[in-house]
């Protein structure tokens, strides 16, 4: 099990920037011949307007349109035959692609993403079909599911005054509105260089790849004048939100609370960062919900028998404000009001009389524990570190998560929870099959 007292440990990594702007980062892994490339945008659903959401999503999906020297379809087969593997995604803070290969496949892939990079191709006859995907693809996820549903306009309301409050798809109006050339502006403001960074994780180093890089990425030149991203800020709020909701489509009821919470960028409110909150909460997630051993499994499931499931997230890496999240699962017979009353004895007890010494030790040996496997698989690597990268972050800090859990203390985990588990910063959600699952609740969304 590895040690808390590895604080001073630090990815082994090489990174440098282009001169036209492009971030490179290498994370050398030279246990199979096979590399990760990865290009990283630093545009996403949070960077949409009013009316032209899902925009980022959409332009994931024409950027495999072709170029005229790359026909759509040749980075598909040129993958295939190297026996590679590759996708791509798109969420709040980025829009990344990524293609799995031998590490002798690694020019080629460097070749076609440089090229899409500049030169996409887009004609009417590629944006409407592609527009009736996307379109399809919300029916068939958000749309065909009650609860995808409910929290889309849940989160419209937590975030009432930021993009996080936008569905990364974009809402149906939006994709009906939008033309080929919306989607043709937002990847020229925002498909350059300057704007991207260029993550390899695998059999590589610098000393083999440099000249090629510079070869490829480096000669596209600075391509765009990137706006600045405004990180917009959420006004604080004065009392608790509630919504509930009955879907007859409903097979398992829903409980779960978002709680405003800071990330490692942004404060509450447009609060300044304070330095540990982040790892703080993090360390408080697994406490009170991060196993079968937290405080809310052990109280509703174990002892209570109120849910079938109990647990607490927190995400650090966000461009702007995050959550501090509750889920429940109630028991089948168990009504939904009986949950709040439930989950908040635990936490009043946990800010009453603090956590302990034990649960705080277990907590940073499981955090470090699992992270440090997780960053062992190379997909996994290259996604953490290009989050954190779009999300505002640099190399220079991107372990110092590590020396914040090692001096972490049992008073600065009871500050957070005091800080932030509090009434005026919750939303609560709740939806139901039917009315008696909600018990003495009504339906207000």
């Amino acid at each position: 099990m590895p040690q808390i007292s590895n604080s001073s440990y630090t990815t082994p990594h090489e990174a440098y920037t282009l001169p036209n702007g492009l971030q490179v980062v290498i994370l050398p892994d030279t246990r199979v011949p096979v590399v990760t490339h990865s290009i990283w945008y630093n545009v996403g659903a949070m960077d949409e307007q009013s009316g032209k959401t899902g925009l980022a999503h959409m332009t994931e999906h024409l950027m495999f349109k072709g170029t005229p020297t790359n026909p759509a379809g040749t980075m598909d087969k040129v993958v295939q035959r190297r026996g590679g593997t590759m996708n791509a995604f798109t969420s709040y803070d980025f829009t990344a692609y990524f293609q799995k290969v031998p590490t002798p496949a690694l020019a080629e892939m460097m070749a076609l993403e440089a090229d899409r990079m500049n030169n996409l191709t887009l004609t009417e006859e590629d944006f409407q079909p592609e527009r009736k995907v996307v379109a399809e693809e919300r029916k068939l996820t958000t749309e065909a599911d009650p609860s995808d549903r409910f929290f889309e306009k849940v989160l419209r309301q937590h975030f009432s005054k930021t993009t996080y409050g936008h569905p990364i798809i974009g809402w149906a109006d939006d994709i009906q509105g939008y033309t080929k050339e919306d989607a043709l502006a937002w990847y020229r403001t925002h498909y350059a260089p300057n704007n991207a960074a260029l993550i390899l994780v695998g059999d590589v180093n610098k000393a083999l790849v440099a000249d090629t890089i510079s070869s490829t990425y480096g000669s596209l030149g600075k391509e765009a004048q990137v706006p600045p991203r405004a990180l917009a800020i959420e006004p604080a709020r004065k009392a608790p939100l509630e919504f509930m909701a009955i879907d007859p489509q409903v097979q398992v009821p829903v409980w779960h609370t978002l709680y405003r919470a800071p990330s490692s960028f942004t404060g509450v409110a447009g609060a300044k960062v304070q330095p540990g909150e982040a790892v703080a909460l993090w360390v408080l997630a697994e406490i009170l919900g991060g196993s079968d051993t937290a405080r809310l499994h052990r109280a509703l499931v174990l002892e209570q028998q109120l849910a079938d499931d109990a647990s607490a997230s927190y995400d650090a890496v966000r461009a702007m404000e995050s959550t501090f999240d509750v889920s429940v699962q109630p028991q089948a017979d168990v009504a939904l009001d009986k949950i709040m009353p439930a989950v908040q004895q635990v936490i009043n007890q946990l800010i009453q009389e603090g956590v302990t010494a034990a649960e705080l030790n277990k907590a940073k040996t499981s955090i470090l524990a699992d992270e440090t496997y997780a960053r062992d698989d190379s997909f996994t690597a290259m996604y953490r570190v290009g989050m954190w990268l779009t999300a505002g972050g640099t190399m220079a800090t991107f372990d110092d998560w590590r020396r914040e859990l090692a001096s972490l203390t049992v008073a600065d985990v009871n500050a957070v929870a005091k800080k932030y588990l509090t009434e005026s910063g919750r939303t609560t959600a709740m939806l139901a099959g039917n009315a008696g699952q909600l018990g003495s609740l009504k339906p207000n969304l």
